[in-house]
Parts: structure tokens; sequence; C-alpha cells
């Protein structure tokens, strides 16, 4: 991996929960010369290195150190690859993606492409959120509730657990059938499933035909 000339020195910290890809971002990071590690927390920070929890709870609380007056870019590396994800991580503030089998050029490519401010998405996380974009995407509220009825619970109940109306919950169910294109509870969550919206695993219950 080779810095390109007169290349700027960048610093990089890396915050990522499995610390064997932690490991292995540092050691490639290492082998270029532009690249300067500093330690989580440090104030001195052009680009954080993350996974996807820990970059999204960084972009929502804008914990991230700031240095002359700017933010460090957040480049979320991760197995997490459905299109609404990525394109959730990019609508709160994620300079860039990439997923977990990128390579070591793309890396230091991405790191270099974020820290002079721009976004960076790997071929393969674009091509998911591409994907989105003719598809209507559930709001976080209407994920939640469609959660709920994977689960197998009625409008009723997804309302206690939510603390919100059952009217409001029968307005949400009504939405998120016409996002999925489908006119039942359980061609939705199928539909949902297909999408990658919901854990495939997930069992369906009987109780899901409720309204």
């Amino acid at each position: 991996m080779t810095a390109p000339a007169h290349a700027p020195r960048i610093n990089v910290s890396i915050a990522h929960h499995d610390p064997y890809v932690a490991t292995g971002i540092a050691a490639l990071l290492r082998s270029s010369t532009d690249f300067t590690l500093q330690s989580e927390g440090s104030e001195d920070v052009d680009v954080l290195v993350t996974d996807y929890s820990t970059g999204m709870l960084k972009a929502a609380s804008s914990t991230p150190r700031r240095r002359a007056g700017k933010v460090a870019s957040l480049l979320i590396v991760s197995e997490q690859d459905r299109g609404w994800q990525i394109r959730r991580a990019v609508d709160a503030g994620v300079r860039g993606y990439l997923l977990q089998d990128c390579s070591a050029n793309e890396l230091a490519d991405a790191v270099r492409t974020v820290a002079q401010g721009h976004r960076y998405l790997s071929r393969s996380a674009a091509d998911r959120v591409l994907d989105t974009l003719v598809q209507s995407v559930p709001t976080a509220r209407e994920l939640e509730v469609l959660q709920h009825m994977a689960c197998g619970l009625g409008n009723k109940n997804i309302g206690q657990r939510l603390g919100i109306s059952e009217g409001t919950v029968k307005t949400h169910v009504k939405t998120i059938l016409a996002k999925l294109g489908e006119q039942t509870r359980t061609g939705a969550i199928t539909e949902a499933i297909r999408r990658g919206l919901l854990d495939c695993r997930q069992p369906l219950s009987e109780t899901t035909l409720t309204t």
C-alpha cells in the first residue's frame, strides 16, 4: 500500500468492537507512510475508523473530537451490509462505509477520501444503497412497529410497548403495508424479510394475522 507522493499526514483513530478487526486495520494502515495512528479519544484525529453500532452512536451524539473546528470523519468498516443500514449511516453523517472484506488499498483510499471531507462507499455498499433508492424505506419508528408485528403482537400491544396510541399504530401499519407493497401483515413481514429489513430467522406467529 503506497502513499501518494507528497501526501499529507492523516491522523487516524480506531474504535472497533472486534479486537481482531481493529488489529488488522491498524496493521494495514501502519504499512502506509501517510497515516499516523492516534489513541482513541485523542483530540488530534482526522478519521475515526469504527464498527456500525459504535459509528451510529458517535454520529448521533456528535462525540467525535473536534480539531481546528472540524469533526473527525467517521469511516465504518462492518459486516452490516443491508442497504437500509448503510443508507441510515450515511444519513446520520457517516462519511465512509466499507464492508469487512475490503482490500488494503480500498481501506487506504477510503481513509484518504473521508479525511478530505468527501464521501466514500465501497462498490458493494453503493450497490446496496442504490437498491434502496427504488424502494420506499420504512422510518425508524415504522421499523420498530414492523419488528413487533413480526413477533406476533397486535396493534394494542404494540402501542403499549412503544408508548403510543392504538390509532397511531394502525396508521403506522397502513403506511408500512403501502411502502412494502403488500395488503396483509403477513405479506408485509415476508417482504420485509426479503428486503433484509427483518431477521429472516425471526419466526412468524399465527397472531401476526391479527389487525
